[in-house]
């Protein structure tokens, strides 16, 4: 049933899962459950509608095997103990790779709508919103390979301290780092969480050029479709 609905409305179900995982870190104590959502959605990314971009059939290929790779590369990452810092480098590189393609697959999906509809604007609201995700993700990472990165947090050392032995049983506490991406994603700045070593400060600078840049792009495509179907035939000027 999950597999028929991802083939009828994929862009529908891209939006469910995102808002899931959302859900799932505003309640600490359902964060490993929001993994598990991310792995869905890493399935839905490469094996669904995404997965057949109009290049060729080896960027498909390679595209499929990358969510893969992505995949794999968190689950390892949340069993590893804390303690082994490099573990989130796999991660931070795949994810990273494999959202920006996504990215890119899911505007000339949007693109090649022919009118403003439901699935367009679902596809346009679950694709910022997991931009966020995975900058908090990618963020999180980040957090384990260069403890303190994130100030005034220490959630590295705080997770230690509660005797957390591997990342996915400090889950909860990466929650604040997700809260820190959707603020650079937004360009709020609030100002109460800020990144203080250079790797940190310059994904914080990515994600606050990814945000307004996405919105720009996909507003564009949707004013473009809203304007071509109000002058279509039949329409007086």
């Amino acid at each position: 049933m999950l597999w028929r609905l991802a083939v009828r409305c994929p862009n529908e179900l891209l939006l469910l899962l995102t808002v899931l995982v959302l859900v799932c870190f505003a309640f600490p104590q359902l964060g490993r459950i929001g993994y598990v959502f991310y792995s869905f959605i890493a399935l839905l990314l490469t094996r669904g509608r995404l997965g057949r971009g109009r290049g060729s059939a080896l960027d498909d290929r390679i595209y499929r095997s990358l969510g893969t790779v992505a995949l794999l590369a968190m689950w390892l990452w949340l069993m590893t103990p804390l303690d082994l810092t490099f573990s989130g480098v796999p991660l931070a590189l795949s994810w990273s790779v494999l959202v920006g393609w996504s990215i890119l697959r899911l505007i000339q999906q949007l693109a090649g709508e022919p009118r403003v509809n439901r699935p367009l604007l679902m596809g346009a609201i679950a694709g910022y919103l997991h931009l966020g995700l995975t900058a908090g993700l990618v963020m999180g990472a980040v957090e384990t390979i260069q403890p303190g990165s994130f100030q005034p947090l220490d959630l590295t050392q705080e997770a230690l301290a509660a005797g957390a032995s591997s990342v996915i049983e400090s889950s909860g506490a990466f929650a604040e780092i997700n809260y820190f991406a959707f603020v650079c994603l937004t360009t709020v700045g609030f100002g109460d969480i800020n990144p203080v070593l250079p790797l940190a400060r310059m994904l914080a600078v990515a994600t606050s050029i990814a945000g307004p840049l996405y919105l720009a792009v996909v507003m564009g495509v949707v004013i473009g479709r809203y304007a071509s179907t109000a002058g279509g035939p039949g329409r007086t000027p």
